[in-house]
């Protein structure tokens, strides 16, 4: 449960609505005792109407006793309505607020971790915490402690009041009370426990669907629809099985509520009736008893539900808790100094010992990384796979954090560099490229506001998109589908390129990505670069190595290391590992 302490500070924060929901609670639970008293006082009328009755026969005065307490009754039914919606519009909107809280706090924290962390976490996973376990923390926040403290006001109310009318019929007719809420509770846990089995079971072939859904291409080249369907089947059979083993318990609830309504009110009837033909009580408040045993038997119920509410929730929020804790930080969430809040990467760019391991699989795959890389150049990166190509450029850009060594931009260190600001004029497009369910307009758009309809199409042109639009049906406005579903992969790096070069950015870093993009578009598009973007740094990697000709700096790099520098020229004069790369790719 010390988990929970950490939403005290969403508590207090609306605190004020809270106190006002439970002061309404007070007001409810006050007001549904008036009607139980009111049944209670009409019996005793009745009761000495009939005895009346048989001397004189008239009962005037008992219809209108009665009609007055009917009115009361109806009126005190009206007032305790409102309480409650008072009362459901305080906590339960608060608690709304505070999960829009929560999901901001988790969701900003996302934001801030680096792309390491989310290489060691499962998607799915993340999910859970800003969706099921969030929402079962609300569940704590608003409704569980409106029906606890609902549970402990009635009880307190209902107690003095049946005190107050018979001790000796209190002290009875309260003895199974707690035997048989203690049943429903471990029929209740048990329902909670199963819930959840099947709340992952569902998870689970969500999960199926959706790879399903995103694999359908894959799966029909291999021909596997049998194998695919037999195991959404399997999946099926096992939700259904939960599904059955839940429904089998939640019969047994029921009955046992009922169960516990119907003996507490017999043994009320049997020994208030008892002790009211010795003239203890009057039928009146035996009467009033029973309602009072209702009135208590149904909160008691909720015992088990409130207290795995709260476990639950204490659950989640444990995982919520441990997931803030992580400090993995991208490195412009650093802590700046005042004086270095100003743009700082007018000439050079140096990496002094840089290293970088991943964490995940420990493989090092940068190795002590001495480079200096002028400002407004295009700089070309060349290796085969595992090289470390894509693991300095995004150090470059700030994704990666070195492990050791540093990266300073005009000689001042990457942990004091106003990354945050730096990050608005740099641009990365990987080979992997992810689209938006929507128009290419607005794919391409995306972050931008600020631009005209002609600049638009220029970069449209500069990507070589311009002729292909023109024969889709609603030009920039076709809706691409889900990750660009209906476009090829040439089409959809060329959007994501477009998408980069629209912010105008001062750091254009292209890693590998135009490799489904054929070499003539290719080249085309690097010349659009060259003869447009002049005062934009461009770091490039590419497994074509005749686009490098256009580099003004290429570096090569083998397992980690830098074995070349140079240009193309200089480099192919060489006998190293870039002539050997380059003419193996002129024979094939």
């Amino acid at each position: 449960m010390k988990s929970l302490i950490y939403l005290n500070q969403y508590l207090s924060k609306y605190r004020l609505s809270i106190v006002i929901g439970l002061f309404f609670v007070i007001l409810g639970n006050i007001f549904a005792l008036i009607p139980a008293n009111l049944i209670g006082r009409s019996f005793d009328l009745i009761t000495q109407a009939i005895g009346q009755a048989k001397l004189n026969n008239n009962l005037d005065s008992l219809y209108y006793s009665l009609s007055i307490y009917a009115i009361l009754l109806v009126l005190v039914a009206l007032t305790r309505g409102v309480f409650m919606f008072f009362m459901r519009q305080s906590i339960i909107v608060a608690s709304r607020n505070m999960e829009y809280d929560l999901k901001n706090t988790v969701f900003k924290h996302y934001q801030y971790l680096s792309s390491s962390f989310y290489q060691k976490h499962d998607s799915g996973d993340l999910l859970n915490r800003i969706t099921e376990d969030v929402s079962r923390v609300r569940m704590y926040l608003g409704p569980a402690i409106m029906y606890t403290f609902n549970l402990f006001t009635l009880i307190a109310l209902v107690l003095s009041r049946m005190l107050m009318v018979s001790p000796l019929l209190t002290a009875i007719v309260l003895v199974p009370l707690p035997i048989l809420s203690f049943l429903i509770y471990k029929v209740s846990h048990k329902i909670n426990i199963q819930s959840g089995l099947v709340q992952h079971k569902l998870s689970n072939l969500t999960n199926v669907v959706q790879e399903t859904f995103s694999g359908i291409r894959l799966i029909k080249s291999f021909v596997r629809e049998k194998q695919v369907l037999n195991y959404f089947k399997n999946n099926s059979i096992d939700y259904m099985n939960l599904n059955i083993s839940l429904s089998r318990t939640n019969s047994i609830f029921f009955p046992l509520v009922l169960f516990l309504v119907g003996f507490s009110t017999l043994l009320t009837v049997y020994t208030g009736g008892v002790l009211a033909a010795k003239n203890y009580i009057s039928i009146g408040e035996v009467a009033e008893f029973i309602i009072y045993v209702n009135m208590l038997t149904w909160p008691a119920t909720s015992v088990g539900w409130v207290t795995e509410v709260i476990q639950r929730a204490a659950a989640s929020q444990s995982r919520i808790n441990n997931f803030l804790s992580q400090k993995d930080y991208t490195i412009f969430h650093s802590n700046i100094s005042p004086l270095l809040k100003h743009k700082i990467y007018d000439h050079e760019i140096r990496l002094v010992n840089l290293s970088y391991q991943y964490s995940n699989t420990n493989i090092l795959a940068l190795k002590d990384i001495n480079l200096d890389l002028k400002i407004n150049h295009t700089i070309g990166f060349v290796g085969s796979v595992g090289a470390g190509k894509s693991t300095i450029l995004k150090i470059l850009c700030g994704i990666l954090k070195p492990s050791e060594g540093k990266l300073l931009f005009d000689n001042i260190p990457n942990e004091k560099i106003n990354w945050k600001q730096l990050r608005n004029d740099i641009s990365y497009v990987s080979q992997d490229v992810f689209l938006f369910s929507d128009s290419i307009r607005n794919n391409i758009l995306f972050g931008v506001e600020d631009i005209s309809d002609s600049e638009l199409m220029m970069v449209v042109k500069q990507t070589c998109l311009f002729d292909e639009l023109q024969s889709f049906k609603n030009g920039l406005d076709t809706h691409i589908g889900e990750g660009g579903i209906t476009l090829s992969g040439g089409q959809k790096q060329r959007i994501a390129l477009a998408r980069a070069l629209v912010r105008k950015p001062k750091f254009l870093f292209l890693d590998d990505a135009l490799s489904s993009v054929d070499s003539s578009t290719e080249l085309l598009i690097i010349n659009y670069l060259q003869k447009y973007f002049l005062s934009t740094t461009v770091f490039l990697s590419s497994n074509r190595l005749s686009v490098l000709n256009y580099c003004d700096s290429i570096i090569v790099l083998k397992s980690g290391k830098i074995i070349q520098k140079g240009n193309h020229n200089s480099l192919i004069k060489l006998k190293g590992e870039y002539r050997k790369l380059f003419f193996n790719q002129m024979d094939n």
